[in-house]
């Protein structure tokens, strides 16, 4: 039996165990580290550059969208510039001289951070020695001050050298700034690749475009760059759209509907412009008010004209009356019964403006008699089936949203024997313009048919789709082949409209540059009942009166103030926009018959010399010039001019009338006189004055 094993030989001999242990696992690691560097190096290289790489998307440059010109940009996508440095690139000598100036330029220009503090970070950076983009300031910048900094130290000398980058991102904005606001768009908040609201939504799949796809590297501090020698998916920019606004017709509608909305504290505003044949939509504003802790303000967030349906008002009782002159063939002096201001109906009481006597149908109409239309709707319709008058109003298209191109439109109501809501006092309240829902421009489609001698036409807003400058594709307004009612009656509806402005509701308008027509609307609001002095005022019509060729809604709720009704609110905005845009548009002024050379040369009535009429007659291209030498004077022969002869130099006074100032002077200077004069023109009197002083009076 062998002797055990004192304490220090087991000790040593666990303490060699170990040691061996240890090494070998040292080695066997070196060796691995060894291989990783050496054998497996491209391998793991290979691999950490895939971790710091990967595909992404490229934001394709989403389309504009253009005016009714081509030319206006309503929207349009910009550059604009995140500004950073990758701290690396500059070397230590440039670094030490130049930082300092770098840090007060960016101090001064972005006013975020002070010198010191842009100095901290970008040192504080540098020191841990990676690959580092250190993103400056505190908002992108613009084309105009990215070329400024672009002179700023470490960015003159470009990204290699210096280190200073700039990093593009489109953004959507808009020229004319909120102008249209509603009606053009914007883009979601989060993204900024969407369109959230207006033609941007609406359009959203033309404009948009498709998106690339190119391989970026991630740099320090979480930024990626792209990767210009990457294979890459290229992205494809969005088509271009343009619509019927027109700028000018846009900028008068806005500026006069803010103005009342303004004055008259209302609620919200809306107008419209549409032109009669086509169905563009050349203007459409809506304001809404708003406040915050210091003021109260406008601005554009709900398009109303599309949207906002509500009670029309007495604007409705236009279709009321066209389906009264369609039904009974009415003429406009018929009787239409007696307004005594207010008349019972199953117990509930109609009240009118006033007590208006006995009238005819022109006469309900232009005076906007309640009673009147009560009376006319009973008499011919009735109001125990309300399928006939109902009929009428559906075949007006009233029932059903007029299908416009922007997403969102309210849909109407007209109340029929199956609605739920519908009662005894349903018709004769609804002929008067309650009991339905109707938006503006629904109400504005009907008016624009009528003014288009009922032919009904659908409104739209965007008209072309384009890729620079090839149309993609074109739209344009349907427009119904069967009229809504006659000529007949649609001619008889005019007159009725110019009349309520020549004569009845509207007759404070009766002033202007251009002749307009329409019809009041003053709605009270409903509120779990009638609410005292809110109202909701309408002004729809059309003008030239006498040769249409624009369609127009004026919105205006809850007008506060004295004056709360249509004719004082509504109307004068109606009438700035039309005489506006009358002056603006010169298609809308007849040509004048241009006299021609003959009649210019002959209304003259001058006498000169014949020499400078030779020289005129040429210019002018007439074939009679005068042939003859010496003075002469052009009279009427005809439809031609003869040239007679003038001797000027046989008299101690000559005849010198007719002739300019310079060529009287002329004459009498040569045979002695001296001349005074008054006034300013040709010679139309003259006489010796003084011996050999001549006065001449010029006209």
């Amino acid at each position: 039996m062998s002797p055990r094993p004192s304490i220090r030989e087991e000790i040593q001999f666990r303490a060699k165990v170990t040691f061996g242990l240890v090494f070998l696992i040292g080695s066997l690691v070196a060796a691995q580290i060894f291989v990783v560097q050496t054998v497996q190096k491209k391998k793991w290289l290979n691999k950490v550059e895939k971790m710091q790489r990967k595909p992404m998307k490229i934001r394709a440059t989403r389309g504009n969208i253009y005016a009714a010109d081509g030319r206006s940009l309503l929207a349009t996508s910009v550059p604009r510039y995140r500004v950073g440095i990758d701290v690396t690139r500059a070397k230590q000598k440039y670094l030490d001289e130049k930082l300092d100036s770098l840090t007060n330029l960016l101090a001064n220009f972005f006013q975020d951070r002070s010198a010191n503090e842009y100095r901290e970070l970008i040192l504080n950076a540098r020191k841990g020695g990676k690959l580092q983009f250190v993103a400056l300031g505190n908002h992108l910048v613009d084309y105009q001050e990215r070329q400024i900094i672009k002179k700023f130290p470490f960015f003159r000398e470009g990204p290699m050298k210096g280190g200073g980058k700039f990093e593009q991102l489109n953004r959507r904005v808009m020229p004319f700034d909120d102008m249209a606001l509603r009606s053009i768009g914007k883009l979601d908040r989060d993204t900024q690749t969407r369109g959230d609201f207006g033609i941007e939504f609406s359009f959203n799949n033309y404009l948009a475009g498709r998106d690339g796809i190119g391989f970026f590297q991630r740099l320090a501090g979480g930024v990626w760059k792209p990767l210009e020698d990457s294979p890459e998916v290229r992205p494809e920019a969005g088509l271009d759209v343009v619509t019927t606004i027109d700028v000018n017709f846009q900028d008068i509608a806005e500026s006069a509907l803010r103005n009342q909305v303004v004055s008259s504290n209302a609620k919200y505003g809306s107008a419209i412009v549409m032109e009669i044949a086509t169905g563009e939509v050349k203007a459409m504003t809506n304001l809404s008010r708003r406040s915050d802790s210091t003021h109260t303000f406008y601005l554009e967030d709900f398009n109303y004209a599309v949207r906002g349906g509500t009670d029309p008002g007495s604007t409705f009782k236009l279709a009321t009356m066209v389906a009264l002159l369609e039904k009974a063939n009415l003429n406009l002096n018929d009787d239409a019964g007696f307004c005594g201001g207010s008349i019972m109906h199953n117990k509930t009481e109609m009240t009118c403006s006033e007590s208006h006597g006995n009238q005819t149908v022109r006469q309900v109409f232009e005076h906007s008699c309640n009673i009147g239309i009560y009376h006319l709707v009973k008499n011919n319709f009735g109001f125990s089936n309300a399928d006939n008058f109902v009929a009428y109003l559906n075949r007006f298209k009233l029932d059903q949203p007029v299908g416009f191109q922007l997403k969102g439109e309210t849909e109407p109501i007209i109340k029929g024997r199956k609605s739920s809501t519908f009662s005894n006092t349903t018709i004769p309240w609804m002929s008067i313009g309650y009991e339905t829902r109707l938006t503006p421009l629904q109400m504005l489609t009907f008016y624009n048919a009528i003014a288009n001698n009922g032919h009904w036409v659908q409104p739209f807003i965007v008209k072309e789709i384009k890729e620079a400058d090839k149309v993609i594709e074109k739209f344009e307004a349907n427009k119904d082949p069967n009229p809504i009612c006659s000529e007949r009656t649609a001619r008889l509806a005019q007159e009725m409209m110019k009349g309520v402005v020549e004569r009845g509701t509207a007759m404070n308008i009766n002033t202007g540059f251009c002749k307009v027509a329409g019809k009041t609307g003053t709605s009270r609001k409903y509120e779990n009942g009638y609410v005292k002095n809110q109202y909701y005022t309408a002004f729809i019509g059309f003008f030239p009166a006498d040769n249409p060729k624009y369609s127009c809604a004026v919105i205006i709720d809850e007008p506060q103030g004295v004056n709360l009704y249509a004719r004082d609110v509504a109307a004068p905005v109606f009438r700035t926009i039309a005489d506006k845009i009358f002056a603006y548009d010169v298609a809308l002024h007849p040509a004048k018959n241009r006299p021609s050379n003959i009649q210019k040369i002959e209304s003259q009535e001058q006498t000169g010399y014949a020499e400078d009429f030779r020289t005129v007659s040429e210019e002018l291209g007439l074939q009679n010039a005068p042939n003859t030498a010496g003075w002469v004077k052009a009279t009427k022969n005809g439809r031609s001019v003869t040239w007679r002869k003038v001797d000027a130099y046989d008299k101690d006074l000559p005849n010198l009338a007719g002739m300019t100032l310079r060529d009287a002077m002329h004459i009498l200077e040569n045979k002695g006189f001296r001349v005074r004069y008054s006034g300013l023109g040709k010679v139309s009197d003259f006489a010796i004055v003084q011996p050999k002083v001549v006065a001449l009076v010029l006209k």
